[in-house]
């Protein structure tokens, strides 16, 4: 949106670089043979009017590292030139909603210089980008992509009601002038309140114009003009074929889930989405039980020392993401709740949110420790030395029965299939102990238990064929359900801790959090047979 002079309003600009700002945008990419006014045609058609106010010119140019830390962390940034005025701004890559892409942005002044750079002026993107510094991303910024835009921009009203702007753009490869490739795209923006307005907007383009609304992020679009893509994450290396040594598997599991662990640590570091940290864990938990399933092809010295480094770090991640779960939960709990309780839900949702905020401060700490930038190195000295590092196969101590070669050569379906008796009996005993004894603790053995079992299944699924993934979804399954008793448990130990800090006066919240523990406490326990029917559900096993 922009004055008649063709520049974005003042009031607009101090508020973007004192704070982040939400956004809610539709996108509709123009084809070539299209006339872009049928657009603006529909929209008013639609009982909308657009007020012409200006037209302006810019260059973007897309930063980020060389192993794209930002894009991993899930934010685009660019450096956006308009005349003289340089601004940085920052987005998050995924929206929060569907088909109306609503993000959050941020945008300070920029350096007078081109990137990289040391450090940037104080503001909201310098902020954001703070949890990153140990990674040096500032001083390893390069562009990844440069388009040049002319915008011609709108004031989306009704009535006499400002409603948004409405943008349309051409865009091309910075430099190209006429003769490269462009695009045409034309953006409603909608500002707070007309979230109903921008529906009908999409609807009404879609009616008549059988246009439908683009998601592809900026970044993608202008790595698109220069015949680039955004990066996977770079598993390929460790594909497992059938014919794999046990050591080979051993070493492209480990391999696969170390890098799935540091390409989730961006975004987990600057926690902008949950995901990143829950993703960042459950890959350390697999590769923990991989110590365990491929230990006969690790040596005990790499075992122990990778062991010890991924217990302290889960442990952090794992107090992140038990206060995640909490707090969905609670979110959840709230919409259903009666009125006495809501207020201690509300509450109790602050308590947990400060406690979460606590553990991730040590979180941090232990990512920008040297203990675990020695971690990462010895871990990328693994990945890249492969099984002939780790195995001992230069002098087995035990050789096999099958011609003396050690297990650790021989083919994984050959030791696959006794690996996974092993851990599935040890499922089973933990199974019985807990149909004994339904105790919390029992409970959560079993848990520990079944997906040590699941995740043996899964290391050797390509060896063992489609039986072995459908058995591995069923464990997933009692591994789920034992889950949502545990999480009940631990957010019962929550709700007592912040109970006995509320004071004795406050009588009605006192009540409140008393009739949340209350519908708590049953969710925690599970009967014999309860667990015996969830056994059969999940396992497809008869353990008696």
């Amino acid at each position: 949106m922009a004055d008649s002079a063709g520049s974005a309003p003042r009031h607009r600009s101090r508020l973007r670089l004192r704070t982040a700002v939400l956004e809610r945008e539709i996108k509709f990419r123009i084809p070539e043979e299209r006339d872009a006014a049928a657009v603006c045609d529909a929209i008013e058609g639609a009982g909308f009017r657009l007020e012409s106010s200006g037209l302006v010119t810019h260059e973007d140019g897309y930063l980020d590292t060389d192993d794209w830390i930002l894009f991993r962390a899930g934010i685009a940034l660019r450096l956006r030139r308009e005349g003289e005025r340089l601004t940085l701004q920052a987005k998050t890559i995924q929206s929060k909603t569907g088909e109306v892409l609503t993000r959050t942005e941020w945008a300070q002044e920029a350096p007078p210089t081109d990137p990289p750079w040391e450090s940037l002026p104080n503001g909201p993107v310098a902020i954001l980008l703070r949890p990153l510094a140990k990674l040096r991303v500032l001083a390893r910024l390069t562009t990844r992509a440069r388009v040049e835009s002319e915008r011609k921009m709108f004031r989306w009203l009704h009535e006499r009601e400002l409603l948004g702007s409405v943008t349309l753009d051409r865009v091309r490869e910075a430099g190209t002038q006429n003769g490269g490739d462009s695009y045409r795209e034309l953006e409603v923006e909608a500002l707070d309140g007309a979230a109903a307005a921008l529906e009908e907007v999409r609807a009404a383009v879609e009616r008549r114009l059988d246009l439908h609304t683009s998601v592809e992020s900026k970044l993608a679009a202008a790595l698109a003009t220069a015949g680039e893509k955004l990066p996977e994450m770079p598993e390929r290396a460790y594909a497992l074929y059938e014919g794999d040594r046990l050591a080979d598997v051993a070493a492209k599991t480990l391999g696969r889930h170390l890098t799935r662990m540091f390409w989730n640590e961006p975004g987990t570091r600057l926690n902008l989405d949950p995901n990143y940290v829950h993703d960042m864990r459950v890959a350390t938990r697999r590769l923990r039980t991989a110590l365990q399933v491929f230990a006969m092809a690790i040596p005990e010295e790499t075992r122990e020392s990778l062991g010890r480094d991924l217990r302290w770090i889960g442990r952090a991640l794992g107090g992140v993401r038990d206060l995640d779960v909490g707090l969905r939960r609670v979110a959840a709990m709230v919409s259903r709740a009666p009125e006495h309780e809501r207020a201690a839900l509300y509450v109790f949702a602050r308590y947990l949110e400060i406690r979460r905020a606590r553990r991730r401060v040590r979180l941090l700490r232990r990512l920008d420790s040297k203990r675990y930038e020695a971690f990462r190195e010895r871990a990328q000295r693994w990945l890249d030395g492969g099984p002939t590092l780790w195995a001992p196969i230069a002098a087995p101590e035990s050789p096999s029965a099958a011609g003396g070669v050690h297990p650790a050569l021989a083919p994984a379906y050959m030791v696959g299939p006794r690996i996974v008796a092993e851990w599935d009996n040890r499922m089973r005993e933990a199974c019985q102990e807990a149909e004994r004894k339904s105790t919390p603790a029992n409970v959560h053995a079993l848990r520990i238990a079944v997906k040590h079992a699941r995740y043996a299944v899964e290391y050797f699924a390509v060896s063992e064929g489609q039986s072995a993934h459908h058995r591995a979804k069923q464990l997933a399954r009692l591994q789920d359900k034992l889950g949502e008793h545990q999480d009940a448990a631990t957010l019962l130990r929550h709700m007592r801790r912040y109970a006995r800090t509320i004071p004795r006066r406050d009588r009605q919240l006192l009540l409140g959090a008393r009739g949340v523990m209350d519908r708590l406490e049953p969710e925690t326990r599970i009967t014999r047979g309860e667990l015996h029917e969830l056994w059969e559900l999940g396992a497809g096993a008869d353990v008696t």
